[in-house]
């Protein structure tokens, strides 16, 4: 029987959660649709209202205590 250390294990387990990612959210390079949102002060911010002359990045991030 061939046993996996738990270093390798979770390598592994990392690895496949990579591989597998790529099959959630949006496609690389598609646009983003426009939108309206409130920040913590109840100020509203909207995409056109973010870009700068030469785009924007933007960077969603889902917390893993969520």
């Amino acid at each position: 029987m061939l046993t996996v250390g738990r270093g390798a294990a979770i390598s592994l387990l990392l690895i496949s959660a990579a591989l597998n990612a790529r099959d959630f959210g949006p496609a690389l390079g598609s646009k983003l649709p426009g939108f309206e949102l409130k920040d913590q002060d109840g100020k509203t911010h909207t995409l056109a209202g973010l870009l700068g002359p030469k785009g924007a990045v933007i960077v969603f991030f889902r917390s893993a205590d969520w």
